[in-house]
C-alpha cells in the first residue's frame, strides 16, 4: 500500500508565490496586500490552496487572515492575467457586542475573537461597550474579569469562536400579596366524590357538610405585605404596588371577632358556616340523612341539608336554603332561599300540552317539583317542574320539564333542552335547542302577559278605592252638615281609614309604575344557542314566535319591530 502524502509533499506540488508572479507586503496600519504580475506562465492551483502559498511567501495564515471577497478579486484578476495590487486584509481586534433582554432586566456580552494581529479585549473597550448599550447597574464583576482574562482570549484565538457571558442582572420589582382571608373550616364548595371502603369512588357520596359548633375558628385575615422597588440594567426604577387591605368584620350575631385577635372570626351559634368574600357567617340548619318514610316531610324555619336523597313522596318546606348531596325524585321542595341539587332531579312523565304555562306550586307530591325564591341548580332535570324567582341553572341538560325562571336560564357548557317548556323573564342561554330528530322544545322569554294581568287586578281595585274614598267623603260631609258632634275615637277610625286608603292608593301606583319599567326591560329579552338550534324548537318573545327550518349554528333570538329576529 502506498503512504500518505505528508504535508512537506502537499508544500511541494503547489505552486510558489514567483511561479505564480506573487509578491506580499504589510502596510503601516498592518493591513497586508498581494501584488500579482503576469508571468505568462500557467501555474494551476485551488483557492484553498492559497493560505499555504501566503506562508511560502513567509506570511502565516494563522497571523494573516484572509478576507474572502478580497481573495475573489485577486484570483479573478489572476486567471484574466491582469497586472493588480489587492489588500487581502488586516488585523481585527476582539470585539464586545452587549445584548438587553426586551423587559431590559438582563444583559449579556458576545465577544468576537481577534484576527491575526488583532489586539485582545481590554477592560477599557469593555467598559465602553457597555457604557453605550446604557448598561450602568447590576454589573457582575466576576463576568467582566472572565471576558478579559488571558484564558478567554487564548480561547477566542485558539477556537476563532465567539463567547457569551452574562454580564449585568436587574432587580425585579414585587408586588405585595393583598390581605386575604383563609377558611379554617371545610366549605360546601370543597365537597368531593369519597372513596368507599373497597376503593372504589362513589360519585354520590360527596362528603359530609361542614358544621361548626360555637366559639369554633372560621376564617383568619392576613394582613397585606409591602411591595417592593427594583431597577433595570439601564438604571431605570421599576415601582411595585403594595397589597390592597380587607376589613376583617362580624356581619351578624352568628360570628364575632376574637377578643384577642382582630384577624380572627369566630362562630356564636352551632350551624353552617359560609365563608364569603368578607368574612363568614354561621347558617342555623337542619342536617339529614335523606328525606323519606323515617323522616317524614320535612318543614322548618331555616335552612335544610340532606347529605342523601329525597325520595318519592316526601316534602321539604323551608324559609331557607335546601341542598341535597343526591337525587331528587318525585318529589315537593319549596325553599324561600335557593335550591341545590348535588345529584339531579328526576320526575314521573306526564301528558301536558306543549307551551301551557308552568302554574304556581301545588302540594302535589306524584311529580317532581321544585320551587326557589332565590335561585334552583342541578346537575339535570328530567320530567320534572321548577320554578326559580331569579335564576335556573343546570349543568348537563333538561328533559320534557317546565322550568321557569325569573330572571335567567343558563345551561353550562354544551347543556341542552330537549322537550317541554323553558320559560325566563330575561334571557335563556344554553348550549343546544332541541335535538336532532324534531323533538318538539318550547323557549320563551320577555312574556308580559302574568304584568299586564296584574295591571288590570291593580286599576280595578284603584277604582275600588276610589269609591271607598268617595263614600268616605259622603260620610264627612254628612256628618259636618247634621252638626252633630261624634266621639274622639269615631274620629279616629274615620282619619286612619282615610289614610288607609291614601297609602294603598300610593303604593298601588308605585307598583303600576314598576309594573311599566318590567313591561320596557322585557322588550330586550333574548334567547342565546350557542352550539344548535334544531328545527323542531320554537322560540317565543313576547307574543312573537318563530321555529327554525333548518339547524342553526351558534345564535341569538331577540325581538325588533314585533317580530323575532337573530344574529
Amino acid at each position: 500500500m502506498g503512504q500518505q502524502p505528508d504535508d512537506t509533499d502537499l508544500m511541494l506540488s503547489i505552486p510558489t508565490p514567483e511561479e505564480l508572479g506573487l509578491t506580499f507586503k504589510e502596510d503601516e496600519q498592518g493591513d497586508y496586500w498581494a501584488i500579482h504580475q503576469p508571468t505568462g506562465m500557467v501555474q494551476p492551483f485551488e483557492p484553498e490552496d492559497f493560505p499555504q502559498i501566503m506562508e511560502l511567501a513567509g506570511f502565516p495564515a494563522a497571523d494573516y487572515p484572509i478576507e474572502s471577497a478580497a481573495l475573489a478579486v485577486l484570483l479573478d484578476a489572476m486567471r484574466r492575467g491582469e497586472a493588480c495590487e489587492q489588500r487581502l486584509g488586516g488585523p481585527v481586534d476582539a470585539r464586545a457586542e452587549v445584548h438587553l433582554s426586551p423587559n431590559q432586566m438582563l444583559a449579556s456580552v458576545v465577544l468576537h475573537p481577534p484576527q491575526g494581529r488583532g489586539q485582545d479585549i481590554t477592560s477599557a473597550a469593555l467598559s465602553k461597550a457597555l457604557q453605550e448599550a446604557h448598561v450602568v447597574r447590576g454589573l457582575i464583576d466576576e463576568s467582566l474579569a472572565e471576558l478579559t482574562s488571558a484564558a478567554t482570549s487564548q480561547q477566542l484565538r485558539t477556537t476563532g469562536l465567539p463567547v457569551c457571558q452574562i454580564v449585568a442582572y436587574g432587580e425585579s420589582a414585587y408586588d405585595g400579596e393583598d390581605a386575604w382571608l383563609e377558611p379554617l373550616i371545610d366549605e360546601i364548595m370543597d365537597r368531593r366524590p369519597q372513596m368507599n371502603d373497597d376503593g372504589q369512588v362513589d360519585f354520590f357520596e360527596l362528603g359530609d357538610f361542614p358544621h361548626v359548633d360555637a366559639d369554633q375558628a372560621l376564617v383568619r385575615r392576613h394582613p397585606p405585605t409591602q411591595g417592593k422597588t427594583g431597577w433595570t440594567v439601564t438604571g431605570k426604577t421599576i415601582k411595585g404596588r403594595n397589597g390592597k387591605d380587607i376589613t376583617l368584620s362580624a356581619k351578624d350575631e352568628t360570628v364575632r371577632l376574637a377578643p384577642d385577635d382582630h384577624d380572627l372570626l369566630l362562630s356564636s351559634v352551632a350551624g353552617m358556616p359560609v365563608v364569603h368574600e368578607k368574612g363568614a357567617l354561621v347558617e342555623q340548619v337542619l342536617k339529614l340523612e335523606e328525606v323519606g318514610l323515617k323522616s317524614g316531610h320535612v318543614r322548618f324555619d331555616g335552612s335544610v341539608f340532606v347529605k342523601g336523597n329525597v325520595n318519592p313522596g316526601m316534602k321539604i318546606e323551608v324559609t331557607g336554603d335546601v341542598k341535597v348531596g343526591g337525587l331528587v325524585e318525585a318529589a315537593y321542595i319549596k325553599a324561600g332561599g335557593s335550591i341545590e341539587i348535588g345529584g339531579g332531579v328526576i320526575g314521573r312523565k306526564a301528558k301536558e300540552e306543549r307551551g301551557k304555562p308552568l302554574k304556581d306550586a301545588n302540594e302535589s307530591t306524584t311529580e317532581a317539583y321544585l320551587h326557589a325564591g332565590v335561585t334552583v341548580k342541578a346537575r339535570f332535570i328530567q320530567e320534572a317542574k321548577v320554578k326559580a324567582a331569579q335564576e335556573i341553572i343546570v349543568q348537563k341538560q333538561i328533559l320534557h320539564s317546565k322550568i321557569k325562571a325569573g330572571v335567567k336560564i343558563h345551561l353550562l357548557g354544551k347543556g341542552a333542552i330537549v322537550g317541554g317548556l323553558a320559560e325566563a323573564n330575561q334571557f335563556i342561554d344554553i348550549g343546544i335547542a332541541g335535538a336532532p330528530a324534531n323533538v318538539q322544545t318550547h323557549l320563551r322569554v320577555g312574556g308580559t302577559e302574568d304584568l299586564k294581568q296584574e295591571s288590570t287586578k291593580i286599576n280595578h281595585r284603584l277604582q275600588q278605592i276610589e269609591v271607598q274614598k268617595s263614600k268616605l267623603k259622603e260620610l264627612i260631609a254628612k256628618i259636618k252638615q247634621l252638626r252633630k258632634p261624634i266621639t274622639e275615637e269615631k274620629k279616629q277610625q274615620i282619619m286612619q281609614a282615610r289614610n288607609q286608603l291614601q297609602a294603598q292608593e300610593n303604593s298601588l301606583y308605585d307598583r303600576l309604575a314598576k309594573i311599566q319599567e318590567d313591561i320596557k326591560e322585557r322588550q330586550h329579552a333574548r334567547i342565546h344557542v350557542r352550539k344548535t338550534c334544531f328545527p323542531g324548537t320554537l322560540l317565543e318573545i313576547d307574543e312573537a314566535q318563530f321555529s327554525p327550518r333548518n339547524d342553526l349554528g351558534k345564535v341569538t333570538f331577540f325581538l325588533r319591530d314585533g317580530e323575532v329576529q337573530m344574529r
